[in-house]
């Protein structure tokens, strides 16, 4: 199964693999706090799909933005294209989406 995430979050879809592998950098990357806040965004979906609200959407964008600074390359460069979706939806006052 794979991912597309709204708001120009994904070029293409995204594999659980993947996101599952970006979990682990982040959780790598981000302090206990950033962690806290983003770890429900990497855990497994039981049918694939989530509508995540614009507030909640701005914390997770927020925290991802600043946990990419500390990655690698190839992954921060995937966390940041995420973190600015979710600005982005909450900006725009709409739910972000993970289908």
């Amino acid at each position: 199964m794979g991912y597309r995430i709204s708001h120009n979050g994904t070029q293409s879809t995204l594999s659980a693999l993947q996101i599952e592998n970006l979990g682990k950098e982040v959780k790598r990357a981000a302090g206990f706090t950033d962690w806290r806040t983003l770890k429900p965004l990497f855990a497994p979906r039981r049918d694939g799909y989530e509508e995540i609200d614009p507030k909640q959407a701005s914390r997770y964008g927020n925290a991802l933005l600043k946990s990419a600074a500390k990655m690698p390359d190839d992954w921060a460069q995937i966390a940041r294209q995420i973190g600015q979706s979710a600005q982005a939806a909450a900006s725009a006052n709409e739910m972000w989406v993970w289908s």
